[in-house]
């Protein structure tokens, strides 16, 4: 059961969402086989469905191929406010590429599609609360997407626009 304060908890914490997004921009550059990066637009899909504690959970309860997929089959309502949420958490996403960048969590490929690579292969911390491993479990699975589908299906898919 998780803590009732959960996306309070975890949304006022910079260094949990740099560490989240570098999470999903790892494993999405993994699935590609280490060829490209992730474009810099869809990091602003991390933090919205990872930080909101029914959207994680059902992520972090799936495998891959396809994750993203089976989790909107078993629950299309996470859906619901996505596209707010990305809005109002975009200052958050920004806050924490500025600490991924600055702690080389992340690098910048500035070629023509500004793509996202990992600075580093091994996550910085061992987590032990349950939370967080959901956040990271749920930040994985939003990798494995970015690396399964392309910018436009993902926007088809989750209902939002850049």
């Amino acid at each position: 059961m998780m803590d009732i304060l959960f996306e309070q908890n975890v949304i006022q914490n910079s260094g949990l969402a740099a560490e989240t997004i570098w999470q999903a921009v790892s494993e999405g550059y993994e699935g590609r086989g280490r060829a490209e990066g992730i474009s810099l637009p869809l990091v602003f899909i991390v933090l919205p469905l990872t930080f909101h504690q029914r959207s994680a959970s059902v992520l972090a309860s799936k495998a891959q191929p396809g994750a993203l997929y089976k989790a909107l089959g078993e629950d299309r309502e996470i859906l619901i406010g996505l596209q707010q949420r990305m809005q109002a958490m975009s200052d958050r996403t920004f806050a924490a590429l500025s600490i991924a960048f600055d702690s080389a969590l992340l690098k910048l490929d500035v070629g023509s599609d500004r793509q996202l690579i990992p600075g580093r292969r091994t996550s910085p911390v061992d987590h032990v609360t349950v939370e967080v491993k959901t956040i990271m479990a749920a930040a994985k699975r939003v990798g494995q997407a970015f690396s399964e589908m392309s910018p436009t299906q993902l926007s088809a898919q989750l209902n939002i626009r850049f």
